[in-house]
């Protein structure tokens, strides 16, 4: 049986991009986010920019969420350039974290804070983009640069549910 929201398509969707703006491709996800928003790109949806606040995620963790996609560069051994999509329940992080902060950008570990605190944890995909460069220097590499359009489409297409 539909319930109202599903009834009206009123579904609470986030894309939620992430990073560094100081640390080149770090700062993929920030600028997807960023350029979907001042496109108004974002129907169906709402865009966040989170920084490296994985904590602030925890906002969005509720049975009122229906999904989170979130945009980030991470060392996922694929080539430069090259993005995965996965689900959050299918991978467990590497990274050794001896606390955690409000710049922790280790997304796994923030969920699995919050189930340990009790938050309701929505369906949560991330879009990881395999960096080429991470200097403390604005900008991205040309390698990101040059699939920047095609970053958004393929980010746009999974969080609405629809191809091209």
């Amino acid at each position: 049986m539909l319930n109202v929201l599903q009834l009206f398509n009123i579904m609470k969707k986030y894309l939620i991009g992430m990073g560094n703006y100081a640390k080149q491709d770090d700062s993929i996800g920030l600028r997807i986010v960023e350029h979907i928003v001042d496109n108004e790109l974002d129907k169906g949806f709402t865009a966040i920019e989170a920084g490296n606040d994985g904590l602030s995620v925890m906002g969005y963790f509720n049975e009122d969420v229906d999904e989170i996609l979130i945009v980030d560069c991470a060392l996922v051994d694929l080539a430069p350039g090259d993005y995965i999509i996965f689900d959050i329940n299918d991978v467990e992080s590497k990274k050794l974290v001896g606390s955690i902060s409000t710049h922790e950008g280790d997304i796994m570990k923030v969920v699995e804070i919050a189930r340990g605190v009790g938050y309701t944890i929505p369906p949560i995909k991330v879009f990881a983009i395999q960096p080429e460069l991470m200097e403390m220097e604005m900008g991205l590499s040309s390698t990101l640069a040059s699939r920047f359009d095609e970053y958004v489409e393929m980010v746009i297409s999974e969080i609405t549910g629809e191809d091209d």
